[in-house]
C-alpha cells in the first residue's frame, strides 16, 4: 500500500519499515498536499497561456476588427516603396468633373480680354474672339427654403340637414407636416449617414430650414419603414433564392440588451436580420427552411448545419488564426509557418485566374500541390502532441471539402470579405447608437440597411428609391421594384 509514495520519494522499502507512524502519515499528508498544488499549478499555468494568447489578440491574428487593436499591437507591414512621388504618375489620365451641358448652366458669366499683356494694345469692342471660351463652371449651394403645401379644408353648413362638413384631405396627402422627400431625407440622415435623433433635427434645421422636433424624426423614419417593408421583403426572397451567399453576424444590443445583427449578401441583393440568438434556427431565418446554394461564412458553430458541399470557408480568418498561432512561440509554429506559405501560393493562384491570366482549370492545377502539402500539414497537426494544434487540424480536416469551394463553382470567393465589409457600416452604427430598444427600431434598421446596401449592388439611388416608395404608399399605389436576375442579365 506504500509502493507510490516510495517511488515518489525514493524512500527503501526497509528505511519505510522503520520508519515511526506518525512521520509517515506526515509524509503521507505532504504528498497529498504536493499533489493537489501540482494540479492547481497546472491549471493556472493554462490560464496564464490562455490569457496571454487573449493579450495578443489583434486585428491581424484573430478576428477582432482594428478598432480594437491596443497600443501594444504591431504596426501593420510598412509599404514596399518603389521610388515612385505619391499621387498621379506621369501618364497617368487625368479625372476631373464633366461639364454640365451650357442650358444647364444658371448663371452664365461672358469674360472677354481687353488688353494684350504682353505688348500691352488695348483690344477693340469689336475684335471678334476665337472658337469656343474656355468654359470654367463653379457649382454652389443655392439657400433652400421649403417648398410649402398648406391645405386649406373649408367648412360648410349642409342646408338640409345643418350639419358641418369639412372638405376631406387628398388621397395622396402626406399623413403627417412632412412630404416624401423630406421624409425620406430624414431616414436618410439617420440609416445612412448615422447621425442621432438628435442631430438629424439639428442638420435638417441648419440646411433646410426644416423645424422639426425629436418626435418628428422617430416618427418619420417609421413611416419610411412601413413604406419599404414590400422592398425588404422582395430583397429577402432574393437573397434566399440565390445560387451562393456570404454571411455574417455581428452584435446588436436589443430591448433585451441581448441581440445579433445577421447579413446575407447575394450577387443581386443584401439582407440584414436582428435575431435575439446567434444560433442555427437565426441563421435558418435568414437563409429561409429551404434554402439551397452555396454558403459562404466563417467558421463559428452555427454555420455546421450546413452540408459541407454547400459551404465556402473564409480563408482570411483562417489565415488571421495562423498568425495568432504563430505569435505564440509554441512549439509547432514552424507549423503554423508552413500553412502560411501554402496560403501564399493559393492567393497567387487565385488572383491570377481572377486577372484572367489563367482559366478555371489551370487554378485547379495550381491549387493541387497546394491542397496536398496542406492535408499533409493537417493530418501532421492532427496527430501531435499541441491540443491546440490536434483541435484546430482536425476541425479542417472534419469540413476540408468546404475550404476548396470557390476552386470548383463559378462565383464563389475563397473569403468572406463580402458579408464582413456589408456590416462595417451597421458596426459604425452600432457604437454610435447602442443598439435599437424596441422591435419597431429593429425593424427599422434591418430595412433601411437592406434596401440601402442593395440600392449601392444594383447601381440605383438610394434617396430617390425610398422617395418613390413612401409616395407611393402614401397614394396606396403599388411602389417601386428591384432589379431582378433576368433584367440584370
Amino acid at each position: 500500500m506504500h509502493e507510490e509514495p516510495l517511488n515518489l520519494l525514493g524512500i527503501p522499502p526497509e528505511d519505510w519499515a522503520a520508519t515511526p507512524e506518525s512521520v509517515r502519515l506526515a509524509l503521507l499528508s505532504l504528498l497529498d498536499i504536493v499533489r493537489a498544488q501540482s494540479g492547481q499549478l497546472a491549471t493556472l499555468q493554462t490560464e496564464v497561456r490562455e490569457l496571454q494568447t487573449k493579450l495578443r489578440q489583434n486585428s491581424r491574428n484573430s478576428s477582432k476588427p482594428p478598432s480594437s487593436d491596443p497600443p501594444s499591437a504591431p504596426p501593420k507591414p510598412p509599404k514596399v516603396l518603389r521610388g515612385r512621388n505619391a499621387g498621379g504618375q506621369p501618364g497617368h489620365p487625368g479625372s476631373s468633373r464633366p461639364l454640365v451641358p451650357p442650358e444647364r448652366v444658371d448663371e452664365p458669366i461672358e469674360l472677354l480680354p481687353d488688353q494684350c499683356p504682353t505688348c500691352a494694345q488695348v483690344f477693340a469692342r469689336d475684335l471678334p474672339t476665337l472658337a469656343g471660351p474656355h468654359r470654367t463652371q463653379v457649382f454652389e449651394l443655392p439657400v433652400v427654403q421649403p417648398h410649402i403645401i398648406e391645405y386649406r379644408q373649408h367648412t360648410r353648413c349642409c342646408p338640409t340637414c345643418r350639419q358641418f362638413v369639412t372638405a376631406e384631405l387628398p388621397a395622396d396627402a402626406p399623413p403627417g407636416g412632412f412630404g416624401p422627400r423630406a421624409t425620406a431625407l430624414i431616414a436618410l440622415l439617420r440609416g445612412r449617414f448615422r447621425l442621432s435623433i438628435d442631430d438629424t433635427a439639428e442638420c435638417l434645421a441648419e440646411l433646410w430650414n426644416l423645424p422639426l422636433c425629436s418626435a418628428s424624426v422617430v416618427t418619420s423614419c417609421a413611416r419610411v419603414s412601413a413604406a419599404i417593408a414590400p422592398l425588404d421583403a422582395a430583397i429577402a426572397e432574393l437573397v434566399q433564392a440565390a445560387p451562393s451567399r456570404n454571411v455574417d453576424e455581428t452584435s446588436w444590443p436589443t430591448a433585451t440588451r441581448r441581440g445579433w445583427l445577421w447579413v446575407a449578401v447575394s450577387p443581386l441583393a443584401t439582407c440584414f436580420r436582428i435575431q435575439q440568438s446567434r444560433s442555427p434556427p437565426a441563421l435558418r431565418a435568414l437563409l429561409g427552411e429551404a434554402y439551397y446554394g452555396i454558403v459562404g461564412s466563417d467558421r463559428y458553430v452555427a454555420y455546421n448545419q450546413l452540408a459541407t458541399r454547400n459551404r465556402q470557408l473564409c480563408w482570411a480568418h483562417l489565415i488571421r488564426n495562423l498568425r495568432g498561432l504563430l505569435e505564440e512561440e509554441r512549439a509547432a509554429t514552424c507549423w503554423a509557418a508552413r500553412l502560411l506559405e501554402q496560403s501564399d501560393e493559393l492567393f497567387l493562384a487565385w488572383q491570377l485566374y481572377k486577372g484572367g491570366w489563367v482559366d478555371r482549370v489551370s487554378l485547379q492545377m495550381a491549387l493541387l500541390p497546394v491542397r496536398q502539402a496542406m492535408r499533409g500539414q493537417r493530418q501532421e497537426g492532427a496527430g501531435g502532441a499541441d491540443p491546440k494544434i490536434a483541435g484546430f487540424s482536425q476541425e479542417l480536416l472534419k469540413y476540408w471539402d468546404a475550404l476548396w469551394t470557390f476552386s470548383q463553382v463559378e462565383g464563389i470567393e475563397p473569403t468572406n470579405n463580402a458579408a464582413e465589409q456589408a456590416l462595417r457600416h451597421a458596426v459604425l452604427w452600432r457604437k454610435s447608437s447602442f443598439g435599437s430598444r424596441s422591435a419597431a427600431g429593429c425593424r427599422f434598421v434591418e430595412r433601411i440597411l437592406s434596401v440601402h446596401a442593395t440600392c449601392r449592388q444594383q447601381g440605383r439611388s438610394f434617396f430617390k428609391l425610398v422617395t418613390e416608395a413612401v409616395r407611393a404608399a402614401w397614394a396606396g399605389q403599388p411602389g417601386p421594384v428591384l432589379s431582378r436576375p433576368s433584367a440584370i442579365a
